[in-house]
């Protein structure tokens, strides 16, 4: 029971960590997240419309089950498995121009990694070279029993130091 508490309260984090983190990039822009993850973790995807909601971001989920070829081509989606959902949270007045839309991708997995903690594989194409248009923005990993980690926040999300 312990255990569990302490997952839900770890996922808390997690979740205000990455709301936090899209409401500081997207403003004064309409948004668009799209999240990549196993049927499993639809829910998450929920709560976090919730979050942004909670922080001023009025968001609407729109789901879809992709097709294999639309599917490989969403950031670090793996063609071969049938169990992933791709949910996009659209949210913000419409926008003129591509420039007034903060597009985010988000990764959610729930297998171990594979490689050590700075192993970046997550980020390479499925041809094996990176492709900027393709690396997920934020990923998220829930294979842990003790509650998700965060594994990846792109630079261009974070927030700038204050001067001190």
């Amino acid at each position: 029971m312990v255990l569990e508490l302490s997952a839900m309260a770890r996922e808390r984090v997690v979740l205000a960590t990455v709301a936090d983190v899209i409401v500081a990039a997207a403003d004064g822009k309409a948004l668009s997240v799209a999240v990549v993850c196993p049927d499993s973790q639809v829910t998450f995807v929920g709560h976090l419309a919730r979050a942004l909601h909670a922080r001023g971001r009025t968001c609407r989920c729109l789901v879809s089950r992709p097709t294999l070829p639309r599917l490989a081509r969403l950031p670090s989606a793996d063609p071969e498995r049938s169990d992933l959902t791709v949910v996009v949270i659209t949210g913000g007045a419409c926008a003129v121009s591509d420039d007034e839309v903060c597009r985010i991708n988000i990764r959610v997995t729930t297998d171990a990694p594979t490689g050590p903690a700075t192993d970046i594989s997550y980020q390479q194409a499925s041809d094996g070279y990176p492709d900027a248009d393709d690396q997920p923005d934020i990923v998220l990993d829930y294979h842990d029993p003790s509650g998700p980690t965060i594994r990846h926040i792109a630079p261009q999300l974070s927030p700038p130091l204050a001067p001190q």
